[in-house]
């Protein structure tokens, strides 16, 4: 949307696609938390939160990703001011300030309709500005002419049953992560990682799409909420409005307070990687709760903050979990849940991809957060580059002028491809599939990682590749909002990232961030470096490349390998 609201702004002709209705995303989900240096701290500066972001990273970061985003968060923050968000306050001309795992000052904005408020605003300021949008149309493919340059858009009219191409001059793809790698994952159902998958088969580098964030503490139970997630432990502690306070306490069945032997320091305020990392651990080596998750004992004094800031996590909870957990006076079942793409597209700091015609922004997209992501960069992340994208892909369509080229043979082509499960008349569900990779991803690409179980992973998709996937029949005939021929269709971009993300974690021989191999357990600076991947012909090239923008690198060894894909 804010892609959408910058490209029509800069004079381009604009349509906006979404794969459900447009108001199901991500953004909607999350709790509408911004981090941004907005003056009101003191102690506060962009230096502060470039450090942050980039030790939260683990120092692989976009070096010059972090800056713009740094510097042209505030501003960003008072276009959704603009177009009408309510950013929670203490008085008139003060914004309330939180924060959030990881940082070192309170910087943290708040939405007062979190989510929700982000999204609503946008979508109106794209009514005001007469954007046409259409729902229910999922992008499949980009379409590129004999030069190599996107020149459409392949899409399912998934409410009609009927396939589209859209002849442009330029696609921003912000489709989001690919939390539904995962068998646990807070992220929406269409999270399915279309949109990267689609940059890869086009030819487009993705960058550090090994790394993959899980949120530390979400429920537990009932199975129709597991996974959802509840923030982090410092919201249940007074650490959320002091930096020198304590989290809410984790403990296992054992009482232990076990993050204590993780990160003594900052112990339940750590970052994300290090907390979801911790519980794992535990739960694996049977120091869990029966259901399969740890404790975390909230602070009592902090239940009006709470109540305040995030009724809708206080509703979930007294639904969930019953009144004591609710208003804190008790402990709350908490567990790991995949929630964040930290890799993605690789872009520059205008979010141009490798392919001409092809731009990314937001979740979808790699670099900006590294190997970790700080809790509340979201947000800015989505207004920053957003923005960038829009302005670019306009600025790119305007030189293209008329010259977009109508390649309907190849559309055509691919759209055979893609129909024959609708006429087979006996093979494989797609969400029998679908679940398969979801246990794969969990239990061997997920938190816990290592050498023995990746080659596993990697054995077992090329295995659902050749013989599983020629199989997968929709069983429901009807066209019109069919989710099981969706569902056929999602499978294929989850077995292209799943096996990306397999591939490169196999190739990182190193602990870094979100990455955690047993085999590996300790950071090695000689992989302070991004891996590349690309897609040539059926095989993956993965490079190991300097990062963008550091200073002082670490002696470079190069890296080129083939993977099967």
């Amino acid at each position: 949307m804010r892609a959408a609201i910058a490209a029509h702004e800069a004079g381009a002709k604009t349509l906006l696609l979404a794969k459900g209705p447009c108001r199901a995303s991500h953004t909607r989900m999350s709790g509408g938390r911004y981090n941004v240096v907005s003056g009101l701290n003191p102690g506060d500066s962009n230096d502060a939160f470039y450090r942050d972001t980039i030790e939260s990273g683990a120092g692989i970061n976009n070096h010059e990703m972090v800056r713009v985003l740094v510097e042209e968060a505030m501003d960003r923050a008072l276009d959704l001011e603009e177009y009408g968000l309510m950013w929670d306050r203490t008085e008139a001309k003060k914004y309330y300030l939180s924060m959030t795992g990881g940082g070192s000052f309170v910087r943290t904005m708040g939405s007062m309709d979190e989510g929700i408020g982000i999204t609503e605003v946008m979508l109106h300021r794209m009514h005001a500005l007469g954007i046409p949008v259409r729902d229910f149309h999922m992008l499949v493919d980009v379409v590129k002419d004999d030069n190599g340059r996107v020149v459409g858009a392949l899409t399912l009219d998934l409410a009609r049953g009927v396939w589209k191409y859209i002849s442009c001059a330029a696609v921003i793809i912000a489709t989001g992560g690919t939390s539904q790698l995962y068998e646990t994952s807070s992220g929406p159902s269409i999270n399915t990682g279309d949109g990267v998958a689609i940059a890869l088969r086009a030819g487009a580098n993705l960058v550090d799409i090994e790394f993959m964030q899980f949120i530390p503490i979400s429920f537990v139970y009932p199975p129709s909420i597991r996974g959802y997630t509840l923030l982090e432990p410092a919201h249940y502690g007074k650490r959320h409005l002091d930096p020198n306070a304590e989290a809410g306490h984790l403990l296992n069945n054992k009482g232990e307070r076990f993050v204590l032997k993780h990160d003594p320091i900052r112990k339940e305020g750590s970052t994300r990687d290090v907390l979801a990392r911790a519980i794992m651990i535990e739960i694996l080596e049977g120091r869990g709760t029966p259901e399969g998750g740890v404790l975390m004992v909230p602070d009592p004094e902090v239940f009006e903050f709470f109540l305040k800031e995030r009724p809708i996590y206080v509703k979930r909870l007294l639904e969930n979990y019953g009144e004591p957990q609710a208003r804190m006076q008790a402990p709350i079942q908490v567990m790991p849940s995949a929630l964040y793409t930290l890799g993605g597209v690789r872009v520059d700091s205008w979010c141009r991809s490798s392919v001409p015609g092809l731009f990314a922004a937001g979740e979808v997209v790699g670099g900006v957060h590294g190997a970790n992501r700080l809790g509340g960069s979201s947000m800015p992340d989505i207004q920053v580059f957003g923005r960038r994208a829009g302005i670019t892909a306009a600025d790119d369509a305007r030189v293209m002028g008329g010259q977009s080229v109508r390649c309907l043979d190849k559309a055509r082509a691919r759209i055979y491809e893609l129909e024959s499960c609708m006429s087979k008349t006996d093979g494989v569900r797609p969400i029998d599939v679908k679940k398969r990779v979801q246990k794969l991803m969990w239990d061997h690409v997920g938190l816990v990682r290592s050498g023995p179980r990746l080659e596993e992973t990697l054995r077992a998709f090329r295995e659902l590749r050749s013989h599983v996937m020629p199989t997968i029949k929709v069983s429901n005939s009807s066209r019109v909002l069919n989710r099981e021929w969706m569902e056929a269709l999602e499978l294929e971009n989850m077995l292209d990232i799943g096996e990306a993300m397999a591939v490169t974690a196999l190739e990182r021989t190193e602990t870094r961030g979100a990455h955690y191999r047993t085999d590996f357990p300790q950071r090695d600076e000689n992989w302070t470096a991004n891996l590349n991947v690309r897609r040539e012909g059926r095989q993956l090239k993965i490079e190991k490349v300097p990062v963008v923008g550091l200073r002082t690198p670490a002696k470079e060894r190069s890296l080129v390998m083939n993977a099967s894909a």
